[in-house]
């Protein structure tokens, strides 16, 4: 209830009941509930229900199928909200062809599709052609099932990329994607945000060509490193609108490469992981920059960080909010004074 005092001629108070809202306003409180609420706001009235399937409202309405959910969600949900339903997310999921078909049949207008901690069928990637309006795709952390290998064991797909042309965003997990499918992905436009940090050898011809075709758009890179060298970064450093760089493991690269990310001004979230880099070029690196955007940065299992390069991110990062030394050697060192490092920053640090 709303309560409006009229106090200007001191007249009695006017109740307001959420019904006497406009369809404007409630379809706006609508948008901002989780699913299990939406679908029990729908049952409350025709007038409700009409409003709930406005569909506006379903642009970050989220659908998440489980192990748990997923017969009531394929026999009842689906069918109801289906021609609405944008996103979608597979979670703790092992039965995908269970709701394949209703996905298929029921939902064709799909622009998120999110497949997290889960084992599903290889099909999925024959099945993506079905979403060509997908702007989201992730399979963080899961596995697909009666999977091709190569020669050298790895399990290696194709995903239909030449038909997604509004892709925005690719999370990948640790599979080969086949070479004509790598090159495929040049034709992602929209392409910005690209995580492939669990995928090792991609060819770093690829990777000069990908760089390359987005040197103007990229915004956030997470891969892995085992092919990266001196001209590759060189390529990223290329990209000035850079917002994300994480490298899981540049053991490959040299101090030179550093004297390349001078170039990139605009990074909010920075992992340079396993890296030999020296600590002197990693207090020329961190002393003559200052991060103004960077909020995150890791440099585990790095070698040569010292707490002098610890006391200089202090001053070169002033709005640092997460630091990670974990598995650097000075933090397990006997002399280490964690209380220092600790009082240093005052903010999350994983050390260990």
């Amino acid at each position: 209830m709303v309560h409006l005092e009229m106090t200007d001629v001191q007249l009695c108070a006017h109740t307001l009941a959420i019904n006497d809202l406009p369809n404007e306003l409630l379809i706006y409180i609508f948008s901002m509930i989780d699913l299990e609420s939406l679908l029990a706001v729908a049952n409350v009235c025709v007038r409700w229900q009409e409003l709930c399937l406005t569909p506006c409202i379903w642009d970050n309405t989220r659908l998440i199928v489980s192990m748990k959910n997923y017969v009531r969600v394929r026999d009842n949900i689906v069918p109801f909200v289906a021609k609405y339903l944008k996103n979608v997310k597979l979670q703790y999921f092992k039965l995908y062809s269970q709701v394949r078909v209703s996905l298929i049949n029921y939902c064709p207008n799909l622009t998120h599709l999110e497949i997290s901690i889960s084992q599903v069928d290889s099909c999925i990637f024959d099945d993506l052609g079905n979403w060509p309006n997908l702007k989201f795709l992730s399979f963080r952390n899961s596995l697909i099932a009666h999977s091709p290998e190569n020669a050298n064991g790895n399990f290696v797909y194709h995903l239909p990329f030449e038909k997604l042309k509004y892709l925005e965003t690719l999370i990948l997990s640790n599979f080969a994607l086949t070479h004509g499918s790598l090159y495929s992905m040049l034709q992602c436009m929209n392409l910005v945000s690209i995580n492939m940090e669990k995928m090792k050898n991609i060819p770093s011809d690829f990777l000069e060509s990908l760089l390359r075709t987005k040197q103007s758009t990229l915004r956030a890179l997470h891969i892995y490193g085992d092919t990266l060298n001196d001209d590759i970064i060189r390529s990223i450093s290329n990209c000035k609108g850079l917002q994300v760089l994480h490298i899981m493991t540049c053991k490959n690269l040299f101090d030179s490469s550093l004297l390349h990310l001078y170039r990139l001004k605009n990074l909010r979230s920075l992992k340079l992981r396993h890296a030999y880099f020296s600590t002197t070029a990693l207090l020329a690196y961190f002393s003559n920059n200052i991060f103004h955007h960077l909020t995150y940065l890791s440099l585990s299992r790095c070698l040569h960080v010292t707490m002098q390069v610890a006391k200089v991110i202090k001053t070169s990062a002033p709005n640092l909010k997460e630091l990670s030394f974990y598995h650097c050697p000075f933090v397990v060192a006997h002399d280490f004074k964690r209380t220092e490092l600790e009082g240093l920053f005052k903010i999350e640090l994983l050390l260990d």
